[in-house]
C-alpha cells in the first residue's frame, strides 16, 4: 500500500512536507508550487490515496468543521432537494450541529463515481439518496472509505432513515376499499414500475388484490415523473374507453397536480366523480385546485437526522448503525377523505 513515507522517498522532500502539501497546507506554509505540483504528481504516479482517518482527527483538531458530501442522483425529483436542505439547514442554523454539506449529483449506477469523491480525502462522511436495490448492495458489499448514511432507504449495515414503502401502497388500497371505491388507478412513474424492489408500488399493487379492487391494466398509466408526464398520463386516461377509475393513486404528487387540469376539462369531477391520493405532500399539492390528499414523506426531519447520525458515525466510526423508522400520516385535503383547513 502507498504511503506517504513512499512519496518523499520518490520526490526525496521529508515526510513532514509530504503530508502538509497533502493535507492542504502548503500555501499556508509557503512551500513552493513547484515543490507542492512534484507531491501530488508523485502522489497520482503510485495510486496514493490519503488516510482519511487521521486527517479527519487533525481536523477536528483545529478550526475547520467536518465537511459532509451528499450524493443526488440527477433523476431524483428536485423539489425532494430542496426539502432535504430545509431540514439540514434547520440542524445547522439551530445550532444543534455545525458541518459543511456540498452536494454532488451522480448518475444511477455509477458507484465508481461516489468512491472517486470520498477517496480524495477532502471529506469526513456521506449521505448517499436515491440508491437502487443493486447500487445499495454495492456499496454493503464494499463501503466507502468514510462513515456514510442512507436517506429514505432501510440497510443493516449503515446507519439510515427510511420509512416502511410497503405500508404506504397498502394503506392507500386499505383507503379506497373503505371509502367504498371498487374501480381504482395509477399514474406512476417509469421508474418505479421498473424497479423489481420497489416497496411502494408494489405494496398498492399487491393490496388492490387482497382487497378485492379492480385495477385494470389500462388503468395502470407510466409516465415520466414530471409534471409534463402526470399531464401527459392524464390525457391518455381521460381518453381510455369504458368506465373511469372512481379512485387514483399517483405515488409522485407533482404528476397528480399536473393532471388536474386535464380532468377539470374532461368534466371529471375531483373528489365526486374520481377521488385522488397523492404522496409526499410537497407544497404545489396544498395549494392546487383541488387541494391534493396525500401521505406525507417527511424529507426535512428525515434530512435532519441524516445530519446527526453522520456526525456520529464520523466521532464514532466504529458505532453500531443505527436505523431510524419515520411515520408518513394522511393528510386528508379536498381530493380524497374530506377536507380540514390547513389556514
Amino acid at each position: 500500500m502507498s504511503t506517504i513515507k513512499h512519496i518523499a522517498e520518490l520526490t526525496k522532500l521529508s515526510v513532514g512536507t509530504v503530508s502538509l502539501v497533502l493535507n492542504g497546507r502548503g500555501d499556508e506554509l509557503r512551500i513552493s508550487k513547484e515543490t507542492q505540483q512534484r507531491i501530488l504528481d508523485a502522489a497520482q504516479t503510485i495510486g496514493y490515496l490519503p488516510n482519511v482517518s487521521a486527517r479527519r482527527l487533525r481536523r477536528f483538531s483545529g478550526r475547520n468543521l467536518p465537511a459532509i458530501a451528499t450524493f443526488w442522483p440527477s433523476d431524483l425529483a428536485p423539489e425532494l432537494l430542496g426539502r432535504f436542505y430545509v431540514g439540514t439547514q434547520r440542524s445547522i442554523l439551530t445550532h444543534e450541529c455545525e458541518c459543511e454539506i456540498t452536494v454532488h449529483s451522480f448518475q444511477r449506477h455509477d458507484i465508481h463515481r461516489i468512491r472517486e469523491v470520498c477517496e480524495e480525502g477532502i471529506y469526513h462522511g456521506a449521505i448517499i439518496s436515491g440508491m437502487t436495490t443493486e447500487e445499495q448492495r454495492e456499496l454493503e458489499a464494499e463501503p466507502l472509505n468514510v462513515p456514510m448514511v442512507l436517506f429514505n432507504r432501510y440497510s443493516e449495515i449503515f446507519s439510515c432513515t427510511y420509512i416502511n414503502s410497503y405500508e404506504i401502497g397498502r394503506k392507500i388500497a386499505e383507503l379506497f376499499k373503505l371509502r367504498g371505491h371498487r374501480r381504482v388507478g395509477t399514474i406512476v412513474p417509469h421508474y418505479l414500475v421498473q424497479a423489481a424492489g420497489d416497496q411502494r408500488y408494489r405494496g398498492f399493487v399487491e393490496s388492490c388484490e387482497a382487497y378485492g379492487l379492480e385495477l385494470d391494466e389500462r388503468h395502470i398509466i407510466t409516465a415520466s415523473h414530471t409534471m409534463e408526464g402526470g399531464n401527459q398520463a392524464a390525457h391518455k386516461l381521460a381518453a381510455s374507453e369504458g368506465p373511469l377509475p372512481t379512485a387514483m393513486f399517483f405515488p409522485l404528487g407533482i404528476m397528480a397536480t399536473a393532471a388536474l387540469p386535464v380532468f377539470h376539462r374532461a368534466g371529471i369531477r375531483i373528489p365526486e366523480q374520481m377521488e385522488i391520493m397523492t404522496y409526499g405532500n410537497h407544497d404545489v399539492e396544498k395549494y392546487s385546485v383541488p387541494s391534493l390528499s396525500t401521505v406525507q414523506l417527511p424529507v426535512e426531519e428525515m434530512a435532519a437526522a441524516c445530519v446527526r447520525l453522520v456526525l456520529q458515525q464520523i466521532v464514532a466510526p466504529k458505532s453500531k448503525p443505527i436505523a431510524l423508522l419515520f411515520e408518513t400520516p394522511f393528510i386528508f385535503r379536498e381530493s380524497c377523505g374530506g377536507f380540514q383547513s390547513e389556514g
